[in-house]
């Protein structure tokens, strides 16, 4: 949650002790990301937008020594209230406030849509990478965001929320010159029971979306300009629900290609 519009900032801001109601650290994701950052204590890695810093905890508790960024003040307090043995800095993703070759690994959880300058930030984690080190990023490519049934239900919040996504091409061209290329991509679907309730939490369980916290804890949802849809499509999800007909809704959407991806990149050695 770094290098956000003004807008996405405030929305962030306020979220801030709210957040952790619906936004959890999956374990089963966790432990993805530190299984592909190959890291060992007590060498540090960095998580990028850490926001009130649930993966950097959960990182940590897998024998990781983990530091958490983000421009933020609010989700750091609330961060630092939940684990002070933790480093937690405010800074920017493309000036990152380290020095050359700090990290053994670095990972993010869901930021790269919010990024505005994808050059400087890729310049900067290869900067603070250590030579071979990984960077790991949780995200969903545009084509992947594009098959989820919510698209049925919200076709503008949607447009949006795909448009906003990096896909793979603009990540390589973006890493070219920096130092990184891609390494691995793993498929990551979501759970049937999930706890941290990002944009497609809902794909076993459609009803969570008419819980107001659980869209208010997903910028997707925020846009005031976009309640008018939202209000409609959950009126016609819950019709599709009564009649039966949401299972027809949802198969007609693709879902081989998984709902999200760990993106793994390496630094030249």
């Amino acid at each position: 949650m770094i290098d956000r519009p003004k807008s996405a900032n405030a929305v962030y801001d306020r979220l801030g002790v709210g957040y952790d109601r619906t936004r959890r650290a999956d374990p089963t994701l966790a432990a993805a990301i530190a299984r592909l950052l190959d890291v060992r204590h007590p060498e540090p890695v960095l998580d990028i937008g850490c926001g009130t810093g649930n993966y950097t905890i959960a990182v940590a508790d897998r024998n990781v020594m983990a530091i958490g960024l983000d421009q933020s003040t609010l989700m750091l307090r609330r961060a630092r209230a939940k684990e002070p043995r933790i480093e937690w800095v405010a800074g920017q993703a493309e000036a990152l406030p380290f020095a050359d070759n700090s990290f053994a690994g670095v990972f993010c959880t869901m930021t790269l849509h919010h990024l505005q300058d994808f050059e400087s930030v890729f310049a900067e984690i290869a900067r603070v990478l250590r030579p071979g080190a990984r960077f790991v990023a949780f995200t969903a490519f545009p084509e992947q965001a594009r098959q989820f049934w919510l698209n049925a239900y919200f076709p503008e919040l949607m447009r949006r929320a795909a448009d906003r996504m990096p896909g793979r091409d603009r990540i390589e061209a973006a890493f070219k010159g920096s130092g990184l290329r891609v390494a691995e991509i793993e498929q990551f679907n979501v759970p049937r029971d999930p706890i941290d309730f990002v944009l497609y939490c809902g794909r076993h369980r459609p009803e969570v979306y008419f819980d107001a916290k659980v869209r208010g804890n997903i910028f997707a949802f925020t846009p005031l300009d976009l309640a008018q849809e939202v209000g409609t499509g959950l009126a016609r999800l819950d019709e599709d629900l009564s009649s039966g007909r949401f299972a027809e809704v949802a198969a007609s959407f693709d879902d081989t290609m998984g709902d999200y991806v760990l993106l793994v990149a390496e630094k030249a050695a």
